[in-house]
């Protein structure tokens, strides 16, 4: 985990980012994570590989904000990791 330093700014805004998972793609994180690590505990299972996997892209250089859709960034990503 990194450390950020940012302004703080006085307006109201939020910087939590939601996402929206099914719980058929919840239970195929959890199971995931519980390969990666069987001593998580099933409640942060889906959450760690989530933030694994976003963490592994920032760190590749990736860049996926050009996306515009789900199946675009798929596409994208896909792309960039066959390149590497």
């Amino acid at each position: 985990m990194k450390l950020v330093a940012e302004t703080v700014n006085t307006e109201p805004e939020s910087n939590i980012e939601t996402l929206v998972v099914s719980s058929a793609h919840l239970e195929f994180l959890g199971q995931l994570a519980h390969e990666i690590n069987p001593d998580m505990p099933m409640a942060f299972a889906g959450a760690h590989v989530v933030r694994t996997l976003l963490e592994r892209f920032e760190e590749s250089g990736i860049d996926l904000t050009a996306a515009r859709s789900e199946e675009e960034l798929t596409r994208i990503a896909a792309r960039e990791l066959r390149r590497r």
